[in-house]
């Protein structure tokens, strides 16, 4: 949705909030101190080269480490690789921070008849991408509604649409090969972290939240400044995380899903917007469009 993304900020680094946009409502933040996260075993067999997404997505946790380290109160932790397929947040489960590529199309292996169509379980169900063809990967927070405190967050990317490379180089021609750069899993993934830590999407120049991003892009795998002050401000190291709206103390407080996506048309990629909101494990989804 074009004019979504266009009503965006040109700040420096915009704080995602409960209520997407809405800057009375609380922002979205984490306050354990160590946060792990995971890759599924999977990996993306159709990565160019092969097998090296897990290393790209490694780098692009570690771009965002070495802020925490030097100025941030959280530390980003790899937790390994696991056999999760199953996203979102799970009340008494054994939640994970997971990172996992899905292979195949819900359109392709799951029934217009079934009834995770109507409760938007399609992909854990049928290890699939539920999401719209053209967005390139979604990132799901669970939080609470109230006090903006994170539960969870995972990452899914979109292997039936999207030729996935690590390699530097030029825009790939048609054929891709290991010399080219196609949807950049770094690039993707460091835009990713930045959700999956708070971030919302601004226009500022430069910015590795701004939701725009040509094929081939990998300036995205540097972080900007400004996202760089984010972590300082608003992770402080030695301080509580900072909240934007004093929170509740109150002990029954909701959860709430959220969901982010990224889409690629024609001659232009877009990033993930932080977009939909509904109660938890439930999505509304606004996925930006070219």
């Amino acid at each position: 949705m074009l004019a979504l993304s266009l009503g965006q900020s040109s700040a420096p680094y915009v704080r995602s909030r409960v209520e997407a946009g809405d800057t009375t409502t609380q922002c979205l933040f984490w306050t354990a101190p160590k946060l792990s996260w995971y890759q599924s075993t999977v990996g993306n067999p159709d990565t160019k080269p092969a097998g090296s997404e897990f290393d790209a997505v490694r780098r692009s946790f570690q771009g965002w480490q070495t802020i925490f380290a030097g100025c941030g109160n959280l530390s980003l932790e790899e937790g390994g690789r696991v056999d999760d397929r199953s996203v979102g947040y799970e009340v008494g489960g054994q939640n994970r921070n997971l990172v996992l590529f899905r292979l195949r199309s819900c359109a392709d292996v799951a029934p217009s008849s079934d009834p995770c169509w109507g409760d938007d379980s399609c992909g854990n169900a049928y290890d699939c991408w539920s999401n719209d063809a053209q967005t390139i990967a979604v990132t799901l927070t669970t939080y609470d509604q109230k006090s903006g405190i994170i539960y969870d967050s995972d990452i899914e990317l979109n292997s039936p649409s999207f030729t996935f490379t690590t390699s530097d180089g030029a825009l790939c021609p048609p054929r891709v090969n290991l010399n080219c750069v196609s949807t950049d899993v770094q690039n993707t993934m460091t835009h990713e972290i930045g959700h999956f830590v708070g971030l919302d999407h601004t226009n500022f120049t430069g910015s590795t939240m701004n939701p725009r991003a040509p094929p081939g892009e990998t300036t995205k795998r540097s972080i900007d400044s400004g996202s760089h002050a984010f972590v300082c401000e608003s992770y402080p190291k030695g301080q509580a995380s900072q909240s934007c709206i004093q929170p509740t103390a109150d002990p029954n407080l909701g959860r709430k899903a959220q969901v982010a996506g990224c889409a690629s048309t024609g001659a232009e990629a877009w990033l993930p917007a932080l977009a939909g909101w509904a109660l938890l494990l439930v999505r509304r989804r606004k996925g930006a469009r070219a």
